[in-house]
């Protein structure tokens, strides 16, 4: 079985922020806006169904705690395409 192909760095960040508004109903505008996933109400359950839905649709293994409540989109895509490029 191949690995999966990274996207590119806006691809990825698109790709996460879709996943995002698809499975959790959050405004992709609003994501794109630089605020921190506190300030857009995603809780760290949301953070943990991300990390198992990016493991499972694109191989990238994120540890519990990678993806802060803190961090705005941009920063959990770094976050993510650091691990991606690792793997």
């Amino acid at each position: 079985m191949s690995a999966p192909v990274m996207p590119a760095q806006e691809s990825l960040k698109h790709r996460v922020s879709a996943l995002i508004s698809e499975k959790f109903g959050l405004d992709e505008a609003e994501l794109a806006s630089g605020a921190t996933f506190d300030e857009l109400e995603i809780d760290s359950l949301i953070l943990v169904e991300l990390s198992l839905i990016l493991r499972k649709d694109l191989g990238i293994v994120l540890e519990e705690g990678e993806l802060k409540s803190s961090f705005t989109l941009d920063e959990a895509v770094a976050v993510i395409r650091a691990k991606a490029d690792r793997s």
